[in-house]
């Protein structure tokens, strides 16, 4: 039987979790928000089914669990974030203040993400990025798009079908699997933050989906497997 959560259920059932495995408190938290996000918007990919396979990597050593991010700049509006084999949401949490402030200086920045845990939608950072009132784009090597306006919720993804571009590179690079027998997570990931007070980015904005969509936990809840959540908790 499937059970009915709210947001703030949600982060707290995914930061004990974390917790649990080994995680300190202020990661987990930043991990738990990305979760919950992704799976309040619909994204079961990289909610909950994401976080088991995060918690089990962390117990198999693959995550570094002492990681400092380091934040490079190796060109004007481009800012490198190397994750040092650790946990993404934290990584990229750490990095968006500095994202911002080039944002809205430059109109447009990109962030490119290396030696992580898998960064999923990156929800938690798009996030942030609408409540700074930039637009953002996100994307994964296995293809999946991801995209959020300013102010705008859930972060929406982009149409996958059978007969786009995105479907052909997924066919050709699946989203790897939780092995223990594999070395340190080095996943990477992109963000693009785009300050809709610059003219050359309005053409950008006006493709990116509307923020109509009202998150599922206002509609009664959010549905989550109970077989699901017994993985985790033994995980």
């Amino acid at each position: 039987m499937t059970e009915l959560y709210d947001l703030s259920d949600l982060e707290m059932l995914a930061r004990d979790c974390l917790t649990r495995a080994g995680v300190g408190e202020a990661e987990a938290a930043i991990v738990a928000r990305d979760v919950a996000l992704s799976e309040a918007a619909g994204d079961k990919d990289n909610g909950f089914a994401a976080l088991l396979r995060d918690i089990r990597l962390v117990r198999y050593g693959r995550v570094h669990m002492d990681a400092v991010p380091k934040i490079s700049k190796p060109a004007g509006a481009v800012l490198h974030v190397d994750a040092g084999h650790g946990l993404a949401a934290p990584a990229l949490s750490h990095a968006m203040p500095r994202l911002i402030e080039v944002a809205r200086a430059e109109g447009l920045a990109l962030l490119h993400l290396t030696h992580a845990s898998d960064p999923g939608a990156m929800a938690g950072a798009m996030a942030d990025l609408a409540k700074a009132g930039l637009a953002g784009i996100s994307l994964r090597p296995q293809g999946q798009a991801y995209a959020v306006r300013p102010g705008g919720e859930p972060v929406t993804k982009f149409d996958s079908g059978t007969n786009t571009v995105l479907s052909a590179l997924l066919s050709k690079a699946p989203p790897p699997a939780d092995s223990p027998v594999d070395g340190s997570v080095a996943h990477s990931g992109w963000i693009a933050a785009l300050n809709p007070e610059v003219t050359a980015a309005e053409q950008m904005l006006d493709g990116l989906p509307a923020a109509e969509k009202t998150l599922p936990q206002r509609r009664g809840g959010i549905a989550l497997a109970p077989e699901l959540l017994m993985q985790i908790v033994n995980a």
